[in-house]
């Protein structure tokens, strides 16, 4: 499989102002790279989530890969791509001698979903290619992220709640990606091969579609999140939650061991 592309986390925000500020307020801070009243992205030391207005659903974002290959390639593996288009009032494709796009104006995107509906949204300009290839071919990060590195609430992994995790497991190794259960929740990870593009999130057995912002932490300060609105907890008290307002969960759980929370990438 093909590369994926720079991957990035955008949640439905029915209004923005207000979810923006319950973020800020969890210690979450603008990166500038905003579009007033319809986008804004916050960062939470090394991880970040993009809130969008206009969004129907919260969707994975993966950016600047070779999107006609990429496109063919999922296909191939039975999967069913909606929604491609070739980006209007962008310069014509151009084909090189072999009819393949030429990276430099390459652009368009497609949707693919999976077997509970989670979008993930494939997109790619002109001006993304070359940095996103680049990236692809450099060695692996040797940045190394402790599960308590950012902050009071720790490492933040996005969270999927699926209805039939096998099947769901199948779905994601169909795309290239790397799985791995752990009871009722599984990791889903990029290869290892493709350089500074790593990146995880999380599927967990549920029953019904939705997603949960979930933090990582290697010891619960109860007392400062309790502060912050993470008044719920499970029974054996190794997590809390809030809700922030679009009603998504907002959890953290405590961890003493995990290695795929202990690097920049898994291992």
């Amino acid at each position: 499989m093909s590369p994926l592309g720079f991957y990035s986390v955008c949640l439905r925000a029915t209004s923005l102002e207000k979810t923006v500020n319950f973020y800020k307020k969890l210690g979450f801070e603008p990166t500038g790279e905003d579009a007033p009243g319809l986008r804004v992205s916050l960062k939470y030391g090394n991880d970040s989530l993009t809130f969008m207005s206009f969004l129907n659903d919260n969707l994975i974002n993966f950016r600047g890969a070779h999107i006609h290959n990429l496109k063919h390639s999922i296909s191939k593996q039975g999967i069913k791509v909606k929604t491609f288009e070739e980006l209007r009032g962008e310069e014509r494709l151009m084909l090189d001698d072999r009819g393949n796009p030429l990276p430099e104006n390459e652009c368009g995107h497609f949707s693919v979903y999976d077997p509970d509906g989670h979008d993930l949204f494939f997109n790619t300009h002109p001006e993304e290619r070359v940095p996103f290839e680049e990236a692809v071919l450099s060695s692996p990060s040797t940045r190394k992220d402790t599960i308590s590195n950012n902050g009071l609430l720790g490492k933040l992994v996005y969270c999927l709640i699926v209805t039939d995790l096998r099947s769901s497991l199948t779905f994601y190794e169909l795309l290239g990606l790397h799985v791995r259960r752990e009871g009722q929740k599984a990791w889903i990870f990029s290869p290892d091969s493709h350089g500074n593009t790593q990146f995880i999130f999380q599927l967990e057995q549920g029953e019904k579609k939705d997603v949960v912002v979930r933090f990582y932490q290697n010891s619960m300060d109860s007392e400062s999140l309790e502060g912050l609105g993470f008044k719920e907890h499970s029974s054996d008290g190794l997590s809390r939650r809030s809700y922030d307002p679009d009603g998504r969960v907002v959890e953290v759980v405590s961890t003493t061991n995990n290695s795929l929370l202990s690097s920049s990438g898994p291992t």
